[in-house]
């Protein structure tokens, strides 16, 4: 008895993180009960990233393989309501690969960031600044940086993650299985979605739906301009690895040809401009040497650039040069709108801030406004500025929008960002013996002059999430060749040759 009544009664003990766990499972089941109710694909995704993020991060390769095939070729659903906002699950998953890459980057020296890749982190530092000095609302705020840094992660992730030169090489051949595909898909819309628009014989602006992979729209709209962008881009790098003899020239023509063909499908007049400037930015060394050498090759770039020029011309638009010429530069560089429901046009847009900026209002003329001030849709979302200057278009262009959103100096360090990558790639080019790393660093310069001129034309490279993988995939590859190379001084990577690069 006495042994049995010094044993008292036992004090309950509760398991605090058994108790925790039941209790986030209970709230997680009511927030995601909430969020499918909503049919908000938006805010489904938003549920579904936080379940799925923290499994992706462990998992980066396989995050960039979702990011890569979704980004590139799910603009194919883009005309299905309820797959259209597939994009942002590529923004999404982008995003979410920048904790990988800021915690590598802090305490891994195995990777370094270039020049041009700091001067893209210290933009996004910058107009977030700006937004908060400038506050207008949240939503706006979530809006334009989405907008503005959706494939920021995968461009850093790409530089600063550890991932095998096999790998790298896959990720290059499916980029360029990419750019083949795009002739399938352009022919289909050129010869089923463009007669449903009214045939080539209403307008040669029925043929805006032809847009590749990238998403038909078959109300207008079409981002074409970013599928010319990413061919012209692909045929860089085809082009820059023929000239230095790693494509055989059978290979190369059939290749180049697959990959010319959507661009005389579509109203794309822009590749009568960026034909020529891809190729004398690839040749342009070698004609400086040799002119004499290279005189056919330049003569092959007048016939294919008068040849879409023909086609545009001719076939399309059913007008004479004379008359094209002059409507195009009515509505880009003259005092009409860009189209009917715009006041301003490509110039005019950039000429319209500086009328309305002065050194009497320095910190809008210097620093802008905030993301997404400048954003102007059809429906509800435009932004503060967007909205009080509705059908003007002030965001008709990356450089227009950069000044409006960032002011002056933003826009200065935005294009500083492919100026510099410009310039590092003329290093990687001189310093590294590879034939294959020379070759596409020379295809690197001329993307970034596509980029660049990009800005003057389209606002996609601060809008779209395709047009911002096309930049971020060849900037990212540009910052893995430095790091494998050495030209970064980081540790792992002192010595320079002999590097593994599977081609």
């Amino acid at each position: 008895m006495k042994a049995f009544s010094s044993v008292g009664p036992r004090r309950p003990r509760f398991n605090f993180k058994l108790i925790a766990a039941v209790l986030a499972a209970g709230f997680l089941a009511i927030l995601f009960g909430l969020l499918a109710v909503t049919a908000n694909p938006v805010l489904i995704g938003l549920g579904a990233a936080m379940v799925m993020g923290p499994v992706l991060l462990a998992l980066p390769e396989a995050t960039i393989w979702i990011i890569l095939v979704v980004g590139f070729l799910g603009g194919v659903l883009s005309a299905s309501p309820q797959l259209s906002k597939l994009a942002w699950a590529v923004s999404l998953l982008s995003l979410l690969l920048l904790v990988p890459c800021v915690a590598n980057l802090v305490w891994s020296q195995r990777r370094r960031l270039p020049g041009f890749l700091t001067l893209a982190l210290l933009f996004m530092l910058f107009s977030v600044a700006v937004t908060v000095l400038r506050w207008y609302s949240l939503e706006q705020f979530v809006a334009g940086f989405k907008r503005y840094f959706q494939a920021y992660g995968l461009m850093c992730a790409l530089t600063l993650l550890v991932f095998d030169p096999p790998v790298m090489a896959r990720w290059r051949k499916f980029l360029l299985v990419v750019a083949l595909l795009q002739f399938p898909f352009a022919l289909y819309e050129l010869l089923v979605l463009v007669p449903l628009r009214g045939g080539i014989g209403l307008s040669s602006e029925t043929t805006d739906v032809v847009a590749g992979t990238f998403g038909a729209n078959l109300q207008g709209g079409s981002p074409n301009s970013v599928m010319v962008i990413y061919l012209l881009v692909a045929l860089a790098f085809l082009g820059a690895r023929w000239r230095a003899g790693l494509i055989g020239s059978g290979r190369f023509y059939l290749l180049a040809g697959i990959s010319l063909l959507p661009l005389g499908m579509g109203e794309t007049k822009v590749a009568v401009i960026m034909v020529p400037l891809v190729g004398l930015s690839l040749l342009r060394l070698d004609v400086m040497r040799q002119p004499i050498r290279y005189l056919p090759a330049l003569l092959g770039l007048g016939v294919v650039t008068a040849l879409l020029a023909y086609i545009y011309v001719v076939l399309m638009m059913h007008s004479t040069l004379s008359d094209v010429i002059d409507s195009t530069l009515r509505y880009n560089a003259g005092s009409q709108g860009y189209s009917q429901a715009m006041v301003l046009n490509r110039t005019t847009s950039i000429t319209f801030w500086f009328r309305q900026h002065s050194l009497e209002n320095p910190v809008s003329f210097l620093i802008g406004n905030g993301l997404g001030s400048s954003y102007s849709s059809l429906g509800a979302g435009s932004g503060n500025l967007g909205a009080l200057y509705a059908n003007y278009g002030i965001n008709l262009t990356a450089i227009s929008t950069l000044l409006w959103d960032c002011g002056m100096l933003g826009t200065l360090l935005y294009c500083s960002i492919f100026l510099a990558s410009w310039r590092a790639a003329g290093r990687l080019q001189r310093e590294v013996s590879d034939p294959a790393v020379k070759a596409d660093a020379l295809a690197i310069q001329a993307a970034n002059a596509l980029y660049l001129f990009s800005l003057f034309y389209t606002d996609s490279i601060v809008n779209l999430v395709s047009m911002e993988l096309v930049y971020a995939v060849v900037l990212g590859y540009q910052g893995y060749l430095m790091n494998v190379h050495g030209l970064l001084g980081g540790r792992k990577s002192a010595r320079r040759e002999p590097v593994a690069y599977a081609r």
